[in-house]
């Protein structure tokens, strides 16, 4: 259930939601119910999906297609059938650098093929805007300082790379066509119904099964952390403006090293040290990210709501209430 501080939009829209059986689309989907709009649910159902995510009840007011966004055929055919739609929020991605460092091509066809069949319903009038989910990792590493939007793309990995591609092609169809289209750049999301082969439902799930956490290198690695809420709420914002002053956007969240993170998480669940392995670093590994999320804020006014401290909490409550979820999770990423 979406807090109800978030419910403020009373006016209705037309959606397609694409990759919302994952984990931030699939809340982003539940927010948008709960404010009465109207979705078309587009999802492959891959590693990173889980059907435990919505219930079937929601899945059919969301009217779930299982669909590759890839698939240009099926998609034109899908959307033709539901109708004109307001906006396009494509949350459908290959996400995992490891995955992406161990073979790229899938990345290639959902990140990039995926988004342009996307843009060409933008553009053949199936909808009137688009928001592209992309991700703080395009613009690569640095050591001080944090990024705005103006800075340098600089991606380091397969996936980034992918996701900066899609970025290119939403700017070459806004400059060539016209067409509204509203990028996103977020740091890293935690809260529920995040797969358990990312980071903190990895760490959590070990501490659950009495394992050490496995962490990349020597744990000094750098990212800010952004509640999987807060996250919706500032692509729902966008969504619901009438206009944007700009077309690319940073949404940040609190900094911490990978090492501060197993701690915490460790001293939540009651242990007073975390049991760590160092394992041999990621191939490329991008040492820090961190954004100035200005922009947003003061233009529509968001801000983060759940400080990690004290959200992580609930986090892992939510992990320990769900064995049945943690358990399909798990069986999806050994596909």
């Amino acid at each position: 259930m979406i807090p109800e501080q978030y419910l403020l939009y009373p006016y209705r829209m037309r959606f397609i939601v694409t990759g919302g059986m994952g984990f931030i689309g699939s809340h982003f989907v539940e927010l948008l119910l709960e404010n009465e709009h109207e979705i078309l649910l587009i999802d492959k159902m891959t590693y990173a999906a889980n059907p435990l995510n919505l219930s079937q009840e929601v899945q059919n007011q969301a009217n779930f297609r299982k669909i590759d966004i890839a698939d240009a055929i099926s998609l034109n055919e899908c959307v033709e059938k539901f109708g004109l739609v307001d906006c396009i929020v494509n949350f459908a991605a290959e996400s995992h650098v490891d995955r992406s460092i161990k073979n790229s091509m899938p990345f290639i066809e959902s990140n990039i093929k995926g988004t342009m069949n996307l843009l060409e319903l933008l553009r053949n009038g199936g909808a009137k805007s688009m928001i592209q989910i992309s991700t703080d990792e395009v613009y690569g590493s640095l050591d001080t300082g944090s990024w705005d939007e103006q800075s340098n793309l600089d991606p380091r990995s397969p996936y980034s790379a992918s996701k900066a591609s899609a970025e290119m092609m939403c700017n070459a169809y806004r400059n060539t066509y016209g067409v509204k289209v509203i990028v996103t750049r977020c740091a890293n999301n935690f809260g529920p119904r995040q797969s358990v082969e990312k980071f903190i439902p990895l760490a959590i799930t070990s501490i659950f099964n009495g394992n050490q956490i496995p962490i990349y290198g020597d744990g000094s690695n750098r990212r800010e952390w952004v509640h999987v809420f807060d996250h919706c709420q500032a692509i729902y914002n966008l969504a619901m403006a009438e206009k944007s002053n700009h077309y690319i956007y940073n949404i940040g969240g609190k900094e911490f090293s990978n090492l501060n993170i197993a701690e915490i998480i460790s001293k939540t669940t009651n242990k007073e040290h975390a049991n760590i392995e160092f394992v041999t670093d990621r191939l490329g590994h991008d040492f820090r990210y961190s954004v100035n999320d200005e922009r947003i804020r003061s233009e529509f006014g968001w801000k983060p709501k759940y400080d990690f401290e004290s959200a992580i909490g609930e986090t892992i409550d939510w992990y320990r209430s769900n064995p049945e979820w943690i358990k399909i999770s798990q069986k999806q990423v050994k596909k």
